[in-house]
């Protein structure tokens, strides 16, 4: 008898964490930044996003949706060959009520040679910008890169070399996880404070980065879905509990 209680009491915690889950994500406000799978190229080309402006500093810009077999739907494909070339959009809203950024990526090849610590060869395969606009926007924009490194260890927070309101923060390093898709997260209100001191402000935009063009090398990345995401904590203790009771 005891072990029939035992066993009905462990069902029905189980139920009420599932029911827990559901809820919250029920809940769970986010603003999408894109979907790659459901965006329709501009109209004056059929390689790029609609909603997104190239920027190409050094070299040819190689950046287009393709279709991923992997995931039956379209991605964000950018190659790099010498080249330093970024992808943006105007992005406005309150870390305060959507302080996680969640994506998904995919990198297929590493710039050979490439370290953030170095100004010589500061190229990443794949970075993640959050931008902060503050007057005059082109010079004094604050930036936080979440990028996939070459050499620079996992957890690595360091300032670009080459513009001090840039900090990049190191998400993965190194040819682990290659040519996998990953859907990471990070709580930019927090990384924002411990980078800059102090709160944050509004965010205002986001871009995608790849750049080989320091180390004369290639590299190539993939995009699927940008967003950020409000109370996400109430699904992560729903999922830990739920987890913790198989």
């Amino acid at each position: 008898m005891k072990y029939i209680r035992l066993a009905i009491i462990a069902v029905m915690a189980i139920l009420m964490a599932t029911q827990l889950l559901d809820s919250a994500s029920a809940q769970e406000e986010k603003v999408v930044v894109t979907d790659f799978t459901l965006s329709p190229a501009q109209e004056n080309s059929r390689q790029l996003p609609k909603g997104w402006a190239l920027k190409v500093w050094h070299g040819k810009a190689d950046v287009r949706l393709i279709w991923d077999q992997s995931r039956d739907g379209k991605v964000l494909r950018m190659r790099s060959e010498k080249a330093a070339v970024s992808i943006h959009r105007e992005v406005k809203l309150d870390l305060k009520k959507f302080p996680v950024l969640s994506w998904k990526w995919k990198v297929t090849k590493l710039p050979e040679g490439a370290d953030a610590r170095n100004v010589e060869s500061d190229d990443q395969a794949a970075g993640v910008y959050v931008v902060f606009p503050r007057f005059p926007s082109l010079i004094n924009s604050q930036l936080i890169g979440y990028v996939w490194e070459t050499s620079a260890p996992e957890g690595t927070i360091l300032r670009s070399r080459k513009n001090p309101m840039v900090h990049y923060i190191v998400i993965r390093s190194g040819i682990d996880n290659l040519g996998k898709w990953i859907t990471e997260r990070r709580n930019v209100m927090d990384d924002y404070r411990r980078v800059f001191g102090s709160e944050a402000p509004k965010v205002g935009g986001i871009a995608l980065m790849i750049d080989t063009d320091d180390t004369l090398s290639d590299a190539e990345s993939y995009f699927a879905k940008v967003e950020f995401k409000g109370d996400v904590l109430k699904v992560s203790a729903a999922e830990d509990l739920v987890a913790s009771l198989k």
